[in-house]
């Protein structure tokens, strides 16, 4: 239990003492406040950890000292002490933020309980709020510190600004929608980012959809391209658009105008596209289930985003950010991992990439059992079983340093490379 700094505020003499030698008795270092107006001036300076407040005293009461505490702390906790006939106004200051109440006459043991639970409430709203700050921070971006994902930043970065459309290539879960937003929020462009789900677009009432109409007024009713005006389109999943929908797509890519449905006139419309795809578009060309032409005009620059089994040293990283989000969302604290739950995370194949990692993030912060969670993917069986699966661990990390070279790797590792190909040929593993 850590100390905590508890203010008491009680215009009864008597009252305020003995409340303030228990507190100390528990471990914590209290602060007698003679009233509330006292306590209402102290707010000017360094903050408790927790108020502790009559309800009834002259000047001004308990209510007043918890409005005058939320005008400068919203998450600091404050416990109202009642009388018999105040537990009405207590429920009251309950819905206006206070902590909780006490009604006296108290147990001290209860009085102690409730300081020590609202404390752990003080703490945790801390807590969400420091990790929302850093959500704000961190959320716009793609996390992780691997060479390949510092590339992608590097590379977004790189183009943000330059009037290129962009296609974004990568697998179910890789980022590409988190690639896309960055690119829009450094590109410093003014208009909105607008995605459109190319696999759910409709076979009818596509142009209006997608490039409005003009109603009966001669009046514009704006389709989804035309909202993305002066901003960035996004069109994800573009490796199933439907072929027959393609080449209105191309008409736009072409002349950068849209023509509502009812109009006379083609409409100029400035805006930026990004494309994802999970597909190779090349091979879907190949097989004439893609445009070529639609591909060389969307073109201008292609990124392709890692899967996270070859950047399996984020995993930790982008687990613990998930957590956080999760936490937050939750209200409740986010957990340390171990070091075997680290290991357990990076030797995880994760088909799903971070879509799946973020649903086990989720399950650990709601400590669900009997799930597929992190605990589920650590090393079993034997001493023998463990080594060589480190051993495994410890070979992948270095082929993917080496990038795949494996004279290299067997270099890097200290071991010829005739023992690192059988090793790699034992335990299945492919550079």
């Amino acid at each position: 239990m850590s100390r905590a700094e508890i203010w008491v505020v009680d215009d009864d003499d008597d009252h305020r003492e003995g409340l303030c030698d228990l507190i100390a008795a528990a471990g914590h270092h209290p602060v007698g406040l003679s009233g509330g107006i006292a306590a209402r001036d102290a707010l000017e300076g360094p903050l408790p950890d927790l108020v502790l407040t009559d309800l009834r005293m002259p000047g001004l009461d308990g209510i007043g000292v918890l409005d005058a505490v939320r005008e400068v702390a919203a998450d600091l906790p404050v416990v109202l002490l009642t009388g018999h006939g105040d537990v009405a106004h207590a429920v009251r200051a309950m819905q206006r933020g206070a902590q909780d109440f006490l009604e006296k006459p108290y147990d001290a043991d209860h009085l102690l309980t409730v300081v020590e639970r609202s404390l752990a409430a003080g703490r945790l709203h801390a807590e969400i709020r420091m990790l929302r700050e850093r959500l704000k921070v961190e959320g716009a971006h793609l996390i992780g510190e691997t060479t390949a994902i510092a590339a992608v930043r590097a590379r977004l970065t790189e183009i943000a600004g330059l009037p290129v459309d962009v296609i974004l290539q990568g697998e179910t879960g890789t980022g590409k929608e988190l690639a896309a937003r960055s690119l829009h929020d450094q590109s410093g462009r003014s208009g909105p980012f607008v995605t459109i789900n190319c696999a759910a677009l409709p076979n009818s009432g596509f142009g209006v959809d997608l490039f409005g109409r003009i109603d009966a007024t001669g009046t514009l009713q704006p389709g989804r391209v035309g909202l993305a005006e002066g901003g960035t389109l996004f069109l994800d999943q573009i490796d199933v658009m439907p072929l027959e929908l393609q080449p209105l797509l191309l008409r736009l890519l072409q002349s950068r105008q849209i023509e509502p449905v009812g109009g006379q006139a083609p409409i100029d419309v400035d805006l930026r596209v990004v494309a994802s795809a999970s597909e190779d578009l090349k091979e879907l060309i190949a097989k004439g289930a893609f445009r070529q032409d639609l591909y060389y005009r969307l073109a201008g620059v292609e990124i392709q985003l890692p899967p996270l089994r070859q950047i399996a040293p984020d995993i930790p990283v982008l687990f613990v950010h998930f957590m956080t989000q999760a936490a937050v969302r939750h209200g409740v604290p986010v957990p340390e991992i171990t070091f075997a739950e680290r290991k357990a995370l990076q030797s995880h194949d994760w088909p799903g990439n971070a879509h799946q990692l973020r649903q086990a993030a989720q399950r650990r912060i709601l400590g669900l059992d009997g799930v597929a969670d992190t605990r589920d993917l650590a090393v079993k069986g034997t001493l023998k079983d463990r080594v060589a699966r480190f051993e495994a661990l410890e070979i992948m990390r270095v082929l993917d340093q080496c990038r795949g070279n494996t004279a290299r790797a067997a270099a890097q590792l200290g071991i010829p490379r005739r023992t690192l190909n059988a090793k790699m040929n034992r335990q299945g593993i492919k550079p």
